[in-house]
């Protein structure tokens, strides 16, 4: 056990992927068997782990730029707020109210996606960004600096902003940074009560969303209208977490190229562009295979998957271990950055974006998921001497 822990204290990135890894072929098992498993293990897996360890003892230097911004954390939450404001104002309703008052619940997943559809790219990057990066960050240097206000108002700003859009996940990228953090620092009593507060926001916000909860109707699955509000909760946070995962990961694998070509990078815009060829985005366009009851009643939605899997829709099976390559040198870029700042900071910070590759794009998730800004911002403030 004590070298178990302190290969996670070394390798903390690669200790949590294991874990991500492990999620999504419960998920693949489950739902496929053994048809795409063992592929996945030698062509991804097995390169990653062997190019994570053998760049382990070549990428050990890097300097850590010495900037300091004065009073960063209060300026990073007074320009959320601001954000925050902006976006509230220009979608003109809040739409947690907009959908405990639907009555369907499909009209209740309108609402839900009306709070990020249709606005500006500006607008749209810049709420992300907040909510992804600036409040976290903010919350962090607060509560290292026991600033107990501006902790609390970056909390509340970033947990109630992610609970009006309805945006489960947005509530997780605010919280859960925190609650690894005062783990990490042994403080139980903080640590309980994230977890309460985390708990209802999340519930809240699954009620709110689902009319069939509180009145209304499923109009989705009429099968499920019979079921206690507790096990409809239950069932759903559970099945999204173990098996979803995995199994829109093998739909994926299932699907492309069978019914779906290999994309040869048409999904880039650039590349399209360039060749004169329409952008495709299978994300979308891969939904009414995956989920042909709801597309028939007119619902639109997106199936996105594991990071590999986008190199696997361009280029196929081949691709895996490129990809594999690529995110082990990331992660040697993050043992580079726990080791030279404040590591329980860093760590804290990169749980759950390094969770969200279970079903979302590395390069996604760094340039327009904020990612990319949280890294930045760590690069020039989380140096030891600044804490």
């Amino acid at each position: 056990m004590r070298q178990l822990l302190a290969f996670s204290k070394e390798h903390p990135f690669f200790t949590s992927y294991l874990f991500v890894y492990g999620l999504l072929q419960i998920g693949l098992i489950s739902s496929f068997g053994f048809t795409y498993a063992p592929a996945l293990f030698f062509l991804f897996f097995i390169p990653f782990a062997l190019a994570y360890f053998g760049l382990s003892s070549v990428l050990t230097t890097f300097a850590i730029p010495k900037i300091k911004i004065p009073h960063l954390p209060w300026i990073l939450l007074s320009l959320s707020f601001l954000i925050c404001i902006t976006h509230l104002f220009w979608l003109g309703d809040i739409p947690f109210v907009k959908a405990w008052q639907s009555d369907l619940l499909s009209e209740a997943n309108q609402v839900r996606k009306m709070g990020t559809a249709g606005l500006p790219k500006w607008l749209h990057y810049a709420s992300t960004w907040s909510l992804r990066a600036l409040l976290p960050f903010s919350a962090l240097l607060f509560i290292q600096k026991k600033n107990w206000i501006g902790f609390f108002i970056s909390l509340f700003i970033g947990c109630i902003y992610g609970l009006v859009l309805l945006q489960k996940s947005l509530i997780l990228w605010v919280s859960l940074p925190i609650l690894i953090y005062v783990i990490l620092n042994l403080d139980w009593l903080k640590a309980l009560l994230m977890i309460l507060l985390t708990g209802v926001l999340f519930v809240t916000a699954v009620v709110a969303n689902n009319p069939q909860l509180h009145g209304g109707k499923n109009d989705l699955n009429e099968k499920k209208i019979s079921q206690t509000k507790t096990h409809q909760v239950s069932e759903g946070i559970l099945k999204r977490i173990f098996i979803v995962p995995g199994k829109t990961l093998g739909l994926w694998l299932k699907h492309v190229p069978k019914d779906k070509p290999y994309l040869y990078g048409r999904d880039f815009s650039l590349y399209a562009n360039l060749t004169n060829q329409k952008v495709a985005d299978y994300n979308l366009e891969l939904y009414p295979l995956f989920y042909p009851d709801y597309a028939q009643k007119g619902i639109k939605g997106s199936v996105n998957t594991a990071h590999f899997i986008r190199a696997y829709a361009n280029f196929g099976w081949w691709s895996l271990p490129f990809s594999a390559i690529f995110l082990a040198l990331f992660f040697q870029f993050l043992n580079i950055l726990y080791r030279k700042t404040e590591p329980t900071v860093a760590f804290s910070l990169q749980l759950f974006p390094l969770l969200l590759l279970s079903s979302g794009s590395l390069l996604t998730l760094l340039f327009s998921g904020g990612w990319g800004l949280m890294l930045a911002l760590l690069l020039i403030s989380a140096r030891k001497e600044n804490y």
